[in-house]
């Protein structure tokens, strides 16, 4: 085995390993090839310095590594080794490559995280062993959309519209930055970094919903017609109220009416990502409005050293 920068070219066989562990712990999928190739050529990601692929033998990937700094100033790094279920001299060797990288760039005062899916309990035996300590969890969750959504009930002078291009962009930014500023690691997008994101495709503007109060943006839900190429999913990848209009009744409304979007789209079921720590009761939203935990994600933190 030896370990090497990535390529483009190697977004397939990355997505392969991502996936295979998946359907390994949970017998689907979770990214497609593109998207894959999206991580790699996003803004500020060098291939050189932030990526490791492990190559057997043969030529073929056998895991992928990489560090990722959204505050760009090494106040929280995250690490993140994706390889076969069980793989544990694989993953030691992709973080014995990236840790030293990351502990470089780390402030003073940064912290170093890990992202491991609950049921890989190997994975998460390795990093234990490297001195991370379980902090806490985010979840997925999913509706069964065979039957139809309730009938959403928007607040008084609320009223909802679909997304337009070109001329809604920056105002959509803007709230989707104040609503996540209060969630626990969030650090701020650059406007370059949202559209990188935002608009990869399948985009389509009829899943995006806004939520106005007068000419003020109130809230936003953001949809995908699909999740890691499952078109049997459709995806929710934004949901934000600003703090005025909180506690009534809108995010359930906007997501109730999502959906019965993604519901009429023919999707057979929907979901969602969620910080198991939300400040704004966003778990216990999502579950009255249907949906259920499927997957849990532990959080693993480790301290500077000295």
């Amino acid at each position: 085995m030896k370990l090497r920068p990535p390529r483009l070219a190697d977004a397939e066989a990355i997505a392969a390993i991502f996936n295979d562990a998946s359907m390994a712990l949970y017998g689907s999928t979770v990214v497609s090839a593109d998207e894959a190739r999206l991580w790699l050529e996003a803004p500020a990601f060098d291939l050189e310095r932030d990526a490791v692929v492990a190559e057997a033998e043969d030529g073929s990937v056998a895991g992928y590594g990489d560090l990722s700094d959204p505050s760009r100033v090494g106040r929280l790094i995250w690490i993140d080794a994706q390889t076969a279920i069980g793989a544990i001299d694989v993953a030691t060797a992709l973080l014995d490559a990236l840790e030293p990288r990351a502990e470089a760039r780390l402030a003073p005062d940064g912290r170093l995280k890990a992202f491991v899916a609950e049921r890989n309990t190997a994975l998460a035996g390795v990093v234990e062993a490297r001195g991370y300590s379980l902090v806490r969890h985010s979840f997925r969750m999913e509706a069964d959309l065979a039957a139809d959504p309730a009938e959403p009930s928007w607040p008084g002078g609320i009223t909802v519209r679909e997304f337009r291009p070109g001329e809604d962009d920056q105002r959509v930014y803007e709230a989707q930055e104040e609503t996540f500023a209060d969630q626990a690691d969030y650090e701020p997008l650059t406007y370059e970094e949202w559209r990188h994101w935002s608009f990869r495709g399948p985009f389509d503007p009829d899943l995006w919903f806004l939520a106005e109060d007068g000419d003020e943006l109130a809230g936003i839900l953001l949809a995908r017609s699909e999740r890691g190429g499952d078109e049997t999913l459709g995806w929710v990848s934004v949901l934000g109220v600003r703090r005025p209009w909180r506690r009534r009744g809108l995010g359930r409304a906007l997501l109730l009416h999502s959906l019965r979007a993604l519901r009429a789209r023919g999707k057979p079921r929907a979901g969602l990502g969620v910080d198991g720590s939300n400040p704004t009761g966003a778990v216990q939203l999502y579950e009255a409005a249907g949906m259920r935990v499927v997957r849990r994600f532990d959080h693993w933190e480790k301290e500077r050293r000295g």
